[in-house]
């Protein structure tokens, strides 16, 4: 307790200085985090809109474009714990016209209660009912482009080159730019009237209950499925060069802000050697009425650790305005300026912030220990004789 009260002392001494130290650590802290959880929320948006219309895992034929047992496939999946939906599709490369516009897209038939309950579709203008079969749902962007209105006819040319006319019942907006624009849903029944291959599927798509912990899935899928006659293949695996990519992009923002906690403890460590430089006299007047080593190193360790704690207790305030004030200003000034953010996501787990806390805590620590270990090197007569 005496060894706290002295070291709290020495802080409040140096205000100045100890303020300063405070602000370096408070700010590499909330840098640290903020940039954290804008980072994690970017990466949450950006794989939620690749999910909507990906599917978590996918079912293939090694051998044939088209398989026709797909309903018993299906049954035989939706036992599997985990899965959230199995939705049977048949994909196509067609031509999507409208008014001496035509542009190629990927067609995509799925069944109407797959449409409603299997896909999370944020539709835009219009309904995701396509129980007629000459329904269509469009992209936001492939709308915008085409100047698609809800209710109107259009036309769409199959890779057979089979023309269906279709009504666009909804538009629908996914945030991955790459769906909105190039995609169409039409109904299963549709789809598999125009290549006149009777029922028949290209794929079978699954939702599960937890997308980032999928292989424990796929490994029951794998074992309920002929994987001689079928490929069966995870989100993670289709999109790995995006997910290293992002993967690595983290690494590096980690280890640049991890390059702002040394520094601020670079400047605790600075001001401990400061009063170290100073104290030497009351060092000395401590060892000689017996205080050990121990007692010496203890004082000048807890003096760091009351500026990194001071530093982290004003991260913790910070960071939150910081972000808040952040999504203040993205969303009065770059909205619209980036076409599928609405708000800037925010994101950080309590297992990151504890994580961030204590490397911090052990940073400041690290940094303490060359001054007192300098202080309790100290021989009291030495000490007493300084000037």
């Amino acid at each position: 307790m005496i060894e706290f009260f002295i070291a709290f002392r020495h802080v409040v001494e140096r205000k100045f200085q100890s303020i300063f130290s405070v602000l370096g650590v408070a700010i590499a802290v909330t840098v640290f985090i903020v940039s954290l959880t804008v980072s994690n929320g970017l990466e949450k948006n950006m794989i939620n809109s690749l999910l909507t219309m990906s599917p978590h895992i996918l079912i293939k034929n090694k051998h044939k474009t088209f398989f026709e047992n797909y309903n018993q496939i299906a049954d035989n999946v939706k036992k599997i714990k985990g899965v959230k939906a199995v939705i049977p599709q048949m994909n196509s490369q067609s031509i999507l016209k409208f008014e001496g516009f035509a542009k190629g897209v990927l067609a995509d038939g799925i069944s109407p209660e797959n449409v409603k309950h299997g896909l999370n579709l944020k539709i835009v203008e219009g309904n995701d009912n396509i129980a007629a079969l000459d329904s269509i749902l469009v992209g936001e962007q492939l709308a915008y482009e085409m100047r698609l209105k809800v209710g109107q006819e259009i036309s769409l040319v199959s890779a057979e080159n089979k023309e269906v006319k279709l009504i666009v019942k909804g538009i629908f907006k996914t945030g991955f730019l790459d769906y909105d624009s190039n995609l169409v849903i039409v109904p299963l029944r549709t789809m598999q009237i125009l290549p006149e291959q009777g029922e028949v599927a290209t794929e079978i798509g699954i939702k599960v209950d937890s997308p980032q912990k999928v292989e424990t899935v796929l490994n029951q899928v794998r074992s309920a499925v002929d994987q001689k006659e079928y490929g069966i293949i995870s989100w993670k695996t289709i999109n790995q060069n995006l997910l290293k990519a992002v993967q690595f992009e983290k690494f590096v923002l980690i280890a640049i802000l991890s390059l702002l906690l040394i520094i601020a403890s670079f400047a605790v460590s600075v001001i401990l050697n400061m009063i170290v430089r100073e104290k030497i006299k009351d060092i000395g007047i401590l060892k000689s009425i017996g205080y050990t080593n121990k007692n010496i190193r203890r004082i000048f360790t807890i003096e760091g650790l009351i500026i990194g704690v001071f530093g982290m207790i004003m991260a913790s305030m910070l960071s939150p305005l910081v972000l808040i004030g952040l999504k203040i200003l993205f969303k009065e000034y770059m909205k619209g300026g980036t076409y599928y953010l609405e708000e800037l996501p925010l994101y950080i787990s309590q297992i990151e912030l504890f994580v961030i806390y204590v490397v911090t805590f052990i940073v400041v620590f690290v940094s303490t220990i060359f001054p007192a270990a300098r202080a309790a090197r100290l021989k009291p007569v030495e000490a007493l004789k300084y000037e």
